[in-house]
């Protein structure tokens, strides 16, 4: 199923010059719509949080981040559990919901209340062809998680941030107001390559690397500067494409079409470097050669030694 992405003419927003750097003509030039239709995808995050102001539950949707800093928000209609999800279609339709940022849209994620990361959403797996035993049946009823949606309190009184990071700043959002509680322009003479949310020292921070080599880190959501270091300017574009970070502070990408570069930007993980450092190879000690046995030398071939006291 396919579904072209595009904005509505009531929905477009007013491109402010100070909001957006990338602001473009309302002229109907040929260049203008040359401009326009470039707006390409770059982001794209499932998750079940808030999709209007109104909104006093969280439901399933698409976040969508395009090359030009608009992320849009689709709702997507699950038919509910059983014979009926398995049967009807799933409905996707647009929320109305509009955000802005400078530069393409890189990395999305969401926060609870208490400033932990949401797990991505996600459907349990189900086994259709279930065994006639009874034991085995109640192993696979032990294996099945009991339900994937939260809880009616959940759902009234937990509010949830949306952290949204671009190549040039990065927002939170409080959902489901749609307010900017925090911004930061990350970088205003260079552009991020990578921006990540990872675990840090038991918090979530915003993990960048920019085009100038810097590595940076911002706490979540104030969006606090935490770690600003130069590290390896962009000389090769196989960095771009496959620079990441990961927890406990940690990065990784490939220097050569077969080697793995892996670098750390905590004083903790520096500290026990050693101890995870892996071995090539297991040492093991040589074993005793098995003593030979005299016919054994004597018909076996070859010309051997023969020690007079052996015989």
């Amino acid at each position: 199923m396919s579904r072209k992405l595009s904005l509505p003419t009531e929905l477009k927003p007013d491109l402010d010059v100070k909001d957006n750097s990338f602001s473009r003509s309302r002229s109907s030039s040929v260049t203008s719509i040359d401009k326009e239709s470039r707006e390409a995808i770059s982001a794209l995050h499932f998750c079940e949080t808030f999709t209007r102001k109104a909104d006093t539950s969280p439901s399933p949707c698409l976040w969508v981040g395009t090359t030009l800093g608009t992320v849009l928000v689709i709702v997507l209609n699950l038919p509910p559990g059983g014979e009926q999800r398995l049967l009807q279609p799933v409905i996707v339709s647009p929320s109305g919901t509009i955000l802005r940022l400078k530069g393409a849209i890189l990395r999305m994620a969401f926060l609870d209340t208490t400033g932990s990361l949401v797990p991505p959403a996600h459907e349990p797996w189900r086994e259709h062809n279930v065994p006639e035993d009874k034991d085995e049946k109640e192993k696979l009823k032990k294996r099945r998680p009991v339900s994937v949606s939260p809880s009616s309190s959940q759902e009234i009184s937990e509010n949830q941030y949306a952290v949204i990071c671009s190549e040039k700043q990065a927002k939170v959002i409080s959902l489901p107001s749609q307010n900017c509680i925090y911004k930061h322009n990350i970088t205003e003479t260079s552009f991020v390559l990578r921006g990540d949310i990872v675990s840090l020292s038991n918090s979530i921070c915003l993990a960048c690397f920019c085009a100038s080599g810097h590595i940076m880190a911002f706490s979540l959501p104030s969006l606090r500067p935490l770690l600003d270091v130069y590290y390896l300017p962009l000389t090769n574009m196989r960095i771009a494409r496959t620079f990441c970070f990961t927890n406990n502070g940690q990065a990784l990408y490939l220097v050569s079409p077969t080697e793995i570069q892996r670098l750390t930007y905590s004083q903790e993980t520096c500290e026990n470097l050693q101890e995870m450092l892996g071995e090539l190879f297991t040492p093991v000690e040589t074993p005793e050669a098995p003593n030979r046995g005299f016919f054994k030398g004597l018909f076996g071939g070859g010309a051997q030694s023969l020690d007079r006291e052996e015989l």
